[in-house]
């Protein structure tokens, strides 16, 4: 197996997590239901996409022809599908990659630089809240085809990923194949399967070659001198790349599309000849002055569902329903649950005065349950006057102050909340809650789950974690609020507004000496006095969060 291929595997387990809590089941069927409504701006709502335009001011702005083809587009857009598609961090993390910026590509046979059009906005932390922001534009380097985000061209993915009578690697029904029965033929599946051994064996060339495109296996040089190799190139959806990279060249009236893996390698697409089934030609290329079109990580990656599907990491049943209507039409697949998929919670054993004791995530407290109340008292109040706990008072220590370390299982617990929690699953977090999970829980940095609304619904939230017992001022491991979270780490006025109406204090400080009022003040500097509310990126509400803090300083 090449190291490229290596480092795609070992990313696997991320995209499965990803799949797992990234697009909830719950959010898909909100936004379909609001999307096939007519109600573009709810599906939106449904699936955490701020947008930051008013559909009434297009036509002055940018025209009646343009705001009745924006209108149509948006008429099909499925924020949820599109979500399912964009690029992550990886390494590890399962949330979006930061900083990008698409176009969701236009209904137009060409597309000028100057042409308005729907672009999709990422996060700009990966620890941050996972909400996207939809805006008009009329430029932007990257664009999403259709197939991505557009209900009504869904069914696109399966021309787009090789698909023919199957998908690579699965059966009809979207059950992966025995290895003896890939690769015979000459159907787009096929060839796809041919690719990928090859590119295991180390072949990169001959794998791009069954692929149609001719690789110029030549070294290039790259930023700063170092040397970049065809050896050295990632797995890609090969077999749909031709078609995608002619398609982007004739939209954007070029002959040369890029395909860039970060800052030092990329690959230049030749489309100069003609568009008669021949193949295509490709080398390495450090220019990025060639008037070249480049195409979205999202559209070369190599398809990720269908190598999870082909390992047995999810089943078609997992698939977002557009996306297995797609892929595997004939599958058979349980019906949708209205409820959130939490587990129940089994007592934990915990290893403690050399016997085996069990804690309990139970009716809303992490319970020790082979203690006496006095034992339980006289441990409390040791720890209180500076004593060491062990055993089960060290785990429940760990999960109220998110130091130490956590049993394996109870650990799990945790990590499958948090994660709910990074993608704003208000939903799952609530069933957790109601199946007895103790809310007084704490991340590595001793984030309550107050100091997380920012990610979720905090007006479901915020009142059930205050009559849970938690206070609105709790502090994490540097001295910080909720509140001060919520003004730095691109929380919501509305947000901001309701903590202080819950007795948040603005003037709190931190052990660093900031309290959320100043915090504001560093965040917004020259923002206050400038005219121009779009100054400051995405933000321009800032200005009402001072007000709220404002006034709350004033009583």
């Amino acid at each position: 197996m090449s190291d490229p291929d290596q480092a795609h595997q070992n990313d696997l387990p991320t995209w499965r997590r990803v799949r797992r809590y990234a697009v909830p089941a719950q959010m898909v069927a909100r936004a379909t239901a609001r999307r096939l409504a007519g109600d573009w701006r709810g599906a939106c709502a449904a699936a955490n996409v701020d947008v930051r335009f008013d559909e009434a001011e297009l036509v002055g702005t940018y025209g009646a022809e343009a705001a009745a083809r924006l209108a149509g587009e948006l008429a099909g857009f499925a924020p949820d599908l599109l979500r399912w598609h964009l690029p992550r961090a990886l390494g590890g993390r399962a949330s979006l990659s930061t900083g990008d910026v698409f176009a969701l590509a236009p209904k137009a046979d060409t597309v000028p630089e100057e042409l308005p059009r729907l672009v999709v906005v990422l996060p700009k932390t990966v620890d941050g809240s996972q909400r996207l922001r939809l805006e008009v534009r009329t430029t932007a380097r990257e664009e999403l085809p259709g197939h991505l985000w557009d209900a009504r061209q869904a069914h696109g993915l399966r021309a787009a990923w090789g698909g023919a009578e199957r998908m690579p690697f699965l059966a009809p029904d979207g059950t992966p194949l025995a290895a003896a029965e890939l690769g015979a033929g000459d159907t787009a599946p096929a060839r796809a399967e041919r690719a990928a051994a090859l590119l295991a064996a180390g072949d990169v060339v001959a794998a791009w070659r069954v692929a149609g495109i001719e690789l110029d296996p030549a070294e290039a040089k790259g930023r700063w001198g170092t040397a970049m190799t065809v050896q050295g190139l990632p797995a890609l959806n090969l077999v749909g790349l031709p078609a995608q990279a002619r398609a982007l060249a004739a939209r954007r009236g070029v002959t040369a599309v890029r395909v860039s893996f970060g800052w030092r390698t990329r690959i230049e697409l030749d489309l100069s000849g003609p568009d008669d089934g021949g193949p295509i030609g490709a080398r390495l290329s450090s220019d990025r002055d060639t008037p070249a079109a480049d195409l979205a990580e999202p559209v070369h990656r190599l398809p990720v569902d269908l190598e999870l599907l082909r390992h047995g990491l999810i089943t078609v049943a997992e698939l977002h329903p557009l996306i297995r209507a797609a892929l595997a039409p004939d599958a058979v697949t349980p019906e949708h649950r209205d409820e959130p998929e939490v587990p129940e919670f089994a007592p934990v054993a915990v290893r403690c005065r050399g016997a085996w004791h069990r804690v309990h995530n139970d009716a809303g407290l992490l319970r020790v349950l082979d203690h006496t109340p006095e034992e339980v008292l006289r441990e409390r109040m040791m720890h209180g006057l500076g004593g060491r706990t062990a055993g089960c008072f060290a785990a429940e220590q760990s999960w109220h102050d998110g130091r130490g370390r956590l049993p394996r299982l109870l650990r799990a617990q945790r990590d499958d909340l948090m994660q709910r929690v990074l993608h704003g699953d208000t939903d799952g977090l609530l069933a957790l809650l109601d199946r007895g999970m103790d809310p007084r829980i704490r991340d590595g940095r001793g984030f309550t789950l107050l100091h997380h609304l920012r990610c979720l619904d905090h007006e479901r939230l915020l009142p059930r974690l205050l009559a849970a017992g938690l206070h609105v001022d709790e502090r994490d491991h540097r001295g910080r609020t909720p509140l001060h979270v919520a003004v730095g780490w691109v929380g919501t006025a509305a947000l901001v507004k309701a903590l202080l109406d819950a007795g948040a204090d603005p003037r709190a400080d931190d052990e660093s000496g900031v309290s959320p009022t100043l915090l504001l003040e560093y965040k917004g500097g020259d923002y206050f006095d400038s005219e121009d509310e779009d100054w400051f990126d995405g933000q321009a509400d800032l200005r009402l969060v001072k007000r709220y803090l404002d006034e709350a300083g004033e009583q």
